[in-house]
């Protein structure tokens, strides 16, 4: 709880009210085909720096044993090096790419006409003009990620010998990119295309993982958080397929993502905010965080009820065939059937609700209530259904996101 009375508080901002409004629309509206995106597990696992590593011809990431290495390109005519892809940018080109194999399941790819159609693809402004727009920095982080060489390094332990696997992959060996030097905004990437490599496109096709690209597009402005999003929306995935609970430790969460940060807290202080905004337009994710304790570690619990952002069919069928006497997670957390009187919200309550949450609509929130009490088991059910639905809403409004206190 914060000590900051309501009067000390700041007004929302224009912005951050659209994007209230934004993220109650996106949390209760399902996603439609057109929305569906896509990423590779290789760059879920380990993800891209997050801030310029500097003048370095190679970058890694390690976490457990797996280390991402990225090996800058050379431009064949300086001979100077294009350096390393960072930042959110080449993120949500590689969520295009990898979107654009699965549906055209060619490894050809066409970039379009115009550069300001790519960028709106990808959720960026392509209307800013000046050296940092979106345009010249989509064109610089592109050079720099399909010119490079990512490697993945699997290490392993044997009883009496130690040894690795490694995979090495170009990412595009054939390209051809054409941008307007004079009008960058407007009338760049007619006629480009770009090829990616074999090996790049069989690690794609192997196993690419789901997305929203609207949870995408509204966290779009942090890396981390597009990186978070696509681990937590893979851990539910894995919770809901297993029916099991996924702990995420801090400390592996840094090693995966955040390992720019140097103290373990202010990357936790950071992470929280973005895991604050996923949950706020990921109906799907019941995460409580896990305090330290003798024996125990700290970190994040994705609750075994949680549903990834697009429940794939093949999942809900397996879950259903293997105990045809229960329903699949997935049913739990979207809005039921009308209740019976009884489960109705009193006037009182949902008048209380609109005065204190105004942009928020009461109904949404009654229904992530009523999904969340039904997987409770009976001893944990609500005997008052409004006063518990008041506990509940003064989390769900801030996103959800439930902090245990053992």
């Amino acid at each position: 709880m914060s000590d900051t009375t309501d009067d000390d508080k700041k007004p929302p901002s224009k912005r951050q009210q659209l994007r209230a409004v934004e993220a109650v629309q996106i949390y209760t509206t399902d996603p439609s085909k057109a929305d569906l995106a896509y990423m590779a597990r290789e760059f879920i696992l380990c993800t891209l720096p997050h801030s310029d590593p500097g003048d370095v011809l190679f970058w890694s990431r390690t976490n457990g044993n797996l280390t991402l290495g990225i090996q800058a390109g050379v431009n064949k005519k300086t001979g100077k090096s294009y350096g390393i892809p960072y930042g959110i940018i080449p993120r949500l080109v590689l969520v295009w790419m990898v979107t654009e194999i699965i549906r055209t399941k060619s490894r050809r790819l066409e970039l379009g006409n115009r550069l300001a159609d790519f960028l709106l693809k990808l959720g960026l402004d392509p209307s800013r003009g000046g050296e940092r727009s979106d345009a010249r920095r989509a064109r610089e982080q592109m050079e720099r990620l399909l010119h490079s060489i990512i490697s993945f390094n699997a290490s392993f332990k044997g009883k009496d010998c130690n040894g690795y696997a490694e995979e090495n992959i170009q990412v595009a060996p054939r390209m051809v990119l054409w941008w307007s030097d004079k009008d960058p905004e407007q009338s760049a990437l007619w006629g480009s295309w770009i090829e990616v490599s074999e090996d790049f496109y069989k690690a794609v096709m192997k196993a690419p993982h789901p997305l929203d690209i609207r949870v995408l597009r509204h966290i779009k402005d942090s890396s981390l958080g597009i990186d978070l999003y696509t681990i937590l929306n893979r851990e539910a995935f894995r919770a809901m397929k297993d029916d099991k609970p996924r702990f995420l430790a801090w400390k592996w969460l840094h090693e995966q993502t955040g390992n720019e940060y140097r103290r373990l807290c202010d990357f936790r202080r950071d992470a929280l905010v973005q895991v604050e905004a996923i949950i706020a337009v990921h109906p799907g994710l019941i995460i409580k965080q896990q305090k330290p304790a003798r024996g125990r570690k700290s970190g994040l619990v994705i609750s075994n009820l949680s549903t990834p952002s697009i429940v794939p069919r093949e999942a809900a069928r397996e879950r259903i065939q293997s105990d045809p006497n229960r329903q699949p997670p997935a049913l739990a957390l979207v809005p039921p059937p009308a209740p019976p009187p009884e489960r109705f919200l009193k006037p009182a309550t949902v008048a209380r609700f609109r005065g204190m949450y105004p942009n928020l609509d009461p109904y949404a929130c009654k229904a992530a209530y009523d999904g969340w009490i039904e997987g409770l088991p009976p001893e944990r059910k609500p005997r008052y259904y409004d006063a518990a639905f008041k506990g509940f809403a003064e989390k769900w409004v801030v996103g959800k996101l439930i902090v245990s206190n053992p």
